[in-house]
């Protein structure tokens, strides 16, 4: 599969586009951030040459769906 290349910045702003699509967030969401993504080894992360360390300011309502749009995006996405 042919995946679309982003930069950090366009890679996370997708993300927040994708999550704030979610209704079932409400405002849950509203005010939290997500990291950049960072540079990884391709072979050591399932194909991917991107990750993000950790959502510290994510609320625990919307965990789970963060963490579901950024391994979408990673199925997607590689960092340019």
């Amino acid at each position: 599969m042919i995946k679309n290349l982003g930069s950090a910045e366009q890679i996370r702003d997708e993300i927040l586009r994708r999550v704030h699509e979610c209704a079932d967030l409400g405002e849950a969401f509203r005010d939290c951030s997500i990291p950049l993504p960072r540079r990884v080894d391709t072979a050591a992360n399932g194909g991917c040459n991107w990750t993000i360390d950790d959502f510290l300011a994510v609320p625990v309502a919307c965990l789970t769906t963060v963490r579901a749009v950024t391994s979408e995006m990673m199925r997607e996405y590689d960092l340019r």
